[in-house]
């Protein structure tokens, strides 16, 4: 039944928040609903849903518009608020109204309990992660508890608010306090931090438009977060530094001397450790894994969660293809990465060494056969820094850094490095790399005129 201008009719129609605002409005240019024209706007005024029996929404004052459920309960009619409009959208009301529904057909009182179901409908954006956003991520991203903690981490004064409040101006006042913050060269608030704070964020309110929760994303109305800092650019490009040839072969055979330092220790131990393997190419997965990180610039998160199947060595081909840890819940594509030769032998031996699996993780925790922690050469790398003299600085990360670079020195093209290093476009490469890429140029451009001299 509907009320519209003080006038009862029998009609019924699926609620929704767009007929919600149109009834609120004085428009009257719909016409399949043109019998719900300013049907919200007289007080008392209710148009009920026609797919849960007592779900409604009322002009209960001239502030408030709610939503409702009507029941019968041991022949006395009663009522329940579920919340109000737009605080909560329709869709959470009607689920919301179906769980009272439950109770009442079970002989349940659901407004017994007013209090705490009022609580429980007011969907703030801490709500939101702990619950729909924290089961979404848990199901699909393995660093899920990073991101999750990212968002409450970074937005502490909108955790309170129910997500159909925040607004562009609260994500505007966000963006202009940190990026004071990062103009005062405050820790924790790099450009870079910032991004991944605001895209994280901005991917919880996709998730809640996708769920019905809410009907627009206040950032698709806000200007693109950029950051133009000379200083902190080039910052970046100082720690996205590369290892001179004689820093790579020290590197190298510190790699060598690592691996023969924990076999003699496993040698030294024999008698005790039956799984000791005799004749092993490799001590630990120490080596065949760092060997991978500089030969092919993989991140460590492909590293391991590198499988058997992902190695392709054929007569005809030899490459990893995998879909990339960072970008998986974007780009389900797999990539193509060739493998070089010293990383196929690496891989050969360390195959037969695990008994020529044809299945299952490459590097497995050698406790439980799962997948090894983010961080397995923790212990290797500061013992390889201090042997080959790097300073202590220098992160585990530079070897994907180094093998960029290098290609780029080389003048191999941007786009071919981009599919070696697992990017879709060059935009990273040129943003990061561009102080190579102008050394690369220039060289290239004397290469050219030295060539055109050697055939005058």
């Amino acid at each position: 039944m509907t009320k519209v201008r003080g006038k009862k009719t029998d009609s019924r129609i699926k609620l929704t928040d767009n007929l919600i605002k149109y009834a609120l409005s004085e428009k009257e240019d719909k016409p399949e609903w043109q019998q719900f024209n300013s049907g919200l706007i007289p007080l008392k005024s209710t148009i009920r849903d026609s797919e849960v029996v007592g779900f409604l929404v009322a002009r209960a004052s001239t502030q408030k518009v709610s939503f409702r459920y009507d029941y019968r309960l041991n022949g006395k009619r009663k009522n329940i608020t579920l919340g109000h409009f737009p605080d909560i959208t329709t869709v959470q009301a009607r689920l919301i109204a179906k769980s009272h529904a439950l109770q009442v057909a079970t002989g349940k009182d659901p407004a017994k309990d007013k209090k705490t179901a009022r609580a429980e409908v007011k969907n703030t954006l801490q709500n939101y992660l702990d619950h729909d956003y924290a089961l979404h991520m848990r199901s699909r991203a393995i660093q899920a508890e990073k991101y999750l903690k990212i968002i409450s981490n970074g937005f502490p004064e909108l955790l309170k608010l129910p997500l159909t409040e925040i607004s562009k101006t609260d994500l505007v006042k966000w963006v202009q306090s940190q990026t004071e913050l990062h103009n005062q060269n405050t820790k924790g608030y790099a450009s870079a931090t910032i991004i991944q704070r605001h895209g994280a964020l901005k991917s919880l309110m996709s998730h809640a438009i996708r769920n019905g929760v809410i009907e627009s994303n206040p950032f698709d109305r806000l200007d693109k977060l950029e950051f133009t800092t000379t200083t902190e650019t080039t910052q970046q490009q100082a720690k996205r530094t590369y290892l001179t040839i004689e820093q790579q072969q020290a590197f190298l055979k510190s790699v060598d001397a690592y691996d023969e330092k924990l076999n003699a220790c496993s040698k030294n131990s024999q008698a005790q450790n039956t799984a000791t393997v005799d004749n092993a190419s490799f001590a630990s997965h120490h080596k065949p894994m760092i060997l991978i990180l500089y030969y092919m610039g993989l991140r460590m998160g492909d590293v391991v969660s590198l499988e058997w199947s992902h190695v392709i060595d054929t007569p005809f081909t030899c490459n990893i293809t995998k879909v990339l840890e960072k970008t998986r819940r974007k780009i389900k594509k797999p990539f193509v990465m060739p493998m070089p030769e010293p990383v196929r032998t690496a891989l050969k031996e360390w195959r037969k060494q695990q008994g020529n699996p044809a299945t299952g993780l490459v590097f497995p925790n050698p406790i439980n056969g799962g997948r090894v922690g983010n961080s397995p050469l923790r212990t290797c790398w500061v013992w390889i820094k201090k042997d080959a003299e790097f300073h202590d600085d220098l992160q585990l990360y530079t070897l994907r850094h180094n093998f960029i670079s290098w290609l780029i020195m080389n003048n191999v093209p941007l786009p071919v490095i981009a599919g070696m290093v697992g990017h879709t476009s060059t935009d990273m490469i040129n943003r990061n790399y561009g102080h190579l890429i102008a050394g690369a140029t220039t060289d290239a451009s004397k290469g050219f005129a030295e060539m055109l001299e050697k055939h005058a």
